[in-house]
């Protein structure tokens, strides 16, 4: 897996990947089915309060790792993926 930061996009090491919570592809808002697919995941996010619980803690995790991500970069070091942002 891979994650996508305004930094660059980085692998996803497998003990991480393990952890992040399980969400639906988010809608493709350019896309040619773009409302319906709007819909489908407001369903999924309102079908469990588990849902939308995983959807922060994704969201969050990714906010988290792009902040990082961009330190490492302004301090010209590596960066690496790692489960910070997802308690």
């Amino acid at each position: 897996m891979i994650l996508s930061t305004s930094s660059g996009d980085f692998l996803i090491p497998a003990e991480v990947a393990r952890l992040l919570p399980n969400i639906p592809a988010l809608p493709d808002l350019a896309g040619p089915n773009a409302r319906l697919q709007i819909e489908d995941f407001r369903h999924w996010l309102d079908a469990s309060p588990e849902h939308s619980i995983n959807y922060e803690r994704l969201r969050r995790w990714h906010l988290v790792q792009n902040e990082l991500a961009a330190q490492a970069k302004e301090a010209n070091r590596p960066f690496t993926v790692t489960d910070d942002g997802l308690e």
